[in-house]
């Protein structure tokens, strides 16, 4: 996968890192990231078929709806309808290359509606078998941090992770289900970012109100994303 190269990792707190990483080219982003969608080569790992074809069903009307409605009108820019497509993928694939996290598909693929879930937009299982939750925001004028932290807040206090349980429960070993029972848990904060430094934008995650009501969890990543 070379849609994107790493430009900044940082270890906030023992629990917390922050990666920055930036597409390569808009063009080879916007191919790979359908490429990585569209590859449910992960259907088979199943054995029950009758989970198998749902997940068949799921997936491909999905990426149908993708390929039609949002790639295909992108004109090989980022826009506000690929925006938050492009972050949540390639922060996804940013916390499996870099941080050797499970891969689980994008929830979009995954979840019973088509296009435009109303629960969290990714999902990890780090080392310690704590199952992630991920938010991605695009903002075409400025960093969106705020309204991921928010987002994830508002989600964990409605308890919107234990309703997406459900729709992951097939990918996640029983101690990590066990574990999330338990309260124990962990968000990847997914960004897009602009010029700001990495420096600034630090202060200013660490400065956030919900980033605060959150780090007590057993962990946070931060992913920005050039765009």
């Amino acid at each position: 996968m070379n849609a994107y190269r790493v430009i900044d990792r940082i270890q906030i707190e023992p629990h917390i890192v922050f990666i920055r990483i930036e597409p390569t080219d808009i063009k080879v982003t916007l191919r790979d990231v359908f490429k990585s969608l569209s590859d449910i080569a992960w259907i088979s790992d199943f054995d029950k078929q009758y989970i198998q074809d749902y997940f068949q069903v799921r997936s491909e009307e999905t990426i149908n709806y993708i390929a039609t409605n949002i790639i295909a009108q992108s004109d090989d820019k980022i826009t506000s309808d690929t925006g938050e497509l492009v972050v949540s993928e390639l922060s996804r694939l940013a916390v499996i290359n870099e941080l050797r996290y499970l891969d689980i598909p994008l929830a979009e693929l995954i979840k019973s509606q088509a296009a435009g879930n109303d629960g969290f937009d990714f999902f990890s299982k780090n080392l310690n078998k704590i199952i992630l939750f991920g938010e991605a925001k695009f903002n075409s004028r400025q960093n969106a941090y705020g309204s991921a932290f928010e987002q994830i807040a508002r989600f964990e206090r409605t308890k919107q992770d234990i309703s997406d349980i459900k729709e992951i429960a097939e990918f996640c070993c029983e101690d990590s289900l066990n574990n999330h029972t338990q309260g124990k848990k962990g968000f990847i904060a997914s960004f897009a970012s602009k010029t700001t430094s990495t420096t600034t934008m630090i202060n200013g995650i660490t400065r956030n109100s919900d980033y605060n009501n959150l780090k007590g969890f057993e962990e946070i990543i931060c992913v920005a994303v050039n765009v």
